[in-house]
């Protein structure tokens, strides 16, 4: 899937507020990680499928919903076939059952990266009145995720010109050639990228102790905070049942 730069929400049915999004994104990780109630979880991960839509991004919420929906899926047959799997089932089934614990995760970078311009992440920061020294770091690794996915891309068209081909079962037979060709250019390009967006963020003034001005008009409306307690209580429900849970086992 292709992650735009610099992302924007014109075109969302609803906009929410970069707070809210960001409440998403930590209550995603709470859900990922104490996550042991198999129904809980997949409906959740359709929320956020829900959240996608409304924030303008419809193409992209119909995609991640059919690869939750087909994951789902292949994951529940392989399961009711369990007795006597072969070891390719195990490994698919294993492989299946994290990608669906990192959906939550998955998602809400994607909330963030495609509908939220940095300048907005950076209004609502100041509006809370976060330490400058823990904006930066955050404004910068936000940005640098879809950068990265921008990189990648530009790795594999440089690849495809060389005849060089990204299958899996060319990457599975010369592994060496995979770190030489593609692992080393994109590592190098990320150190630059990080360079880069600090240097961006130093040359902007956010260092600077005085208060940053911004075109950006950020406040929370009704259905920001509606959104944002039925997130954290979801967040916190996920948290006690994986307490539980992890307690009785």
């Amino acid at each position: 899937m292709y992650i735009s730069v610099y992302g924007e929400d014109r075109s969302a049915l609803v906009r929410f507020d970069s707070r809210t999004k960001f409440v998403i994104f930590i209550s995603s990780l709470a859900v990922s990680a104490n996550s042991f109630n198999a129904t809980a979880h997949e409906i959740y991960c359709v929320v956020l499928c829900v959240m996608l839509f409304l924030c303008g991004k419809k193409w992209n919420a119909v995609k991640m919903s059919l690869l939750l929906g087909t994951a789902v899926y292949v994951r529940t047959c392989m399961e009711m076939q369990a007795t006597g799997s072969t070891v390719v089932v195990t490994i698919i089934s294993f492989i299946l059952t994290i990608f669906l614990y990192c959906f939550p995760i998955l998602m809400s970078l994607l909330i963030i990266t495609q509908t939220t311009r940095i300048n907005q992440f950076l209004s609502a920061f100041q509006a809370m009145h976060i330490p400058t020294r823990i904006v930066i770091p955050i404004a910068v690794m936000f940005r640098f995720i879809p950068t990265v996915g921008e990189e990648w891309t530009g790795v594999r068209k440089a690849m495809a010109f060389r005849g060089m081909s990204l299958e899996p079962s060319v990457i599975i037979r010369h592994p060496v050639k995979t770190v030489e060709y593609i692992l080393i250019p994109l590592l190098f390009s990320c150190i630059s990228i990080m360079e880069e967006l600090a240097a961006a963020a130093l040359a902007r003034g956010m260092d600077s102790d005085n208060a940053r001005t911004s075109y950006e008009t950020v406040h929370l409306r009704a259905y920001d905070y509606i959104t944002m307690i039925l997130f954290i209580a979801a967040g916190i429900w996920f948290f006690a049942t994986g307490m539980v849970t992890g307690g009785a086992a």
